[in-house]
């Protein structure tokens, strides 16, 4: 009996992504995915169950990539606002890359894949979204009547990232005027 090819869960979501990404045929199997990493079909499903759990923690491993953790870091200078700038130009960036890379091969995804990639997405969305609210609460220059007036951090957090969404969607400069308001109405 020959020996048993050794995988990790990992492995197998770094090859998918791999192959998901250049791969121009725009489909990711579970065939390709075990032939890529030298093991059977049956110890991919081992890790995921089904081909929507592979296709969806590919996708969410774009987003966890692209996304860096220090993205979501205000530094200690740096105020609410400035962030969002930065946190903006680089949300500009990441989408670019999901549209040119990503978006044709969703197109060819079942209803349940879909399903799970916009929960990892929603997850990462979440990420940005406590993010946003951490920096407003170290950010110790911002009024704090002010903030309360607009209706606190978490308001503020889910407003800005709202303005993000929608100045990305729709390629405007809307999220800049309402930075150019923060700017005046919180400091």
């Amino acid at each position: 009996m020959g020996n048993k090819a050794v995988i990790s869960r990992e492995h197998i979501l770094k090859t998918a992504y791999n192959l998901f990404r250049n791969d121009a045929s725009a489909t990711l199997s579970i065939r390709s995915v075990a032939n890529a990493c030298g093991v059977s079909v049956g110890s991919i499903y081992n890790y995921f169950p089904t081909k929507a759990d592979l296709v969806a923690e590919t996708i969410g491993m774009f987003w966890r990539e692209s996304l860096h953790r220090e993205m979501f870091i205000a530094a200690s200078n740096e105020d609410f606002v400035a962030f969002c700038e930065r946190l903006l130009e680089d949300l500009r960036k990441t989408l670019s890359a999901f549209r040119s890379e990503w978006i044709e091969k969703l197109t060819s995804l079942d209803t349940e894949s879909l399903k799970e990639v916009r929960k990892r997405e929603e997850a990462a969305f979440r990420h940005i979204r406590k993010g946003l609210a951490i920096a407003i609460s170290n950010d110790r220059s911002i009024d704090a009547a002010a903030l309360e007036a607009i209706g606190g951090t978490d308001k503020l957090a889910t407003l800005v990232w709202g303005s993000m969404v929608a100045s990305l969607e729709h390629g405007d400069d809307s999220c800049e005027t309402l930075l150019a308001l923060m700017r005046k109405a919180l400091y």
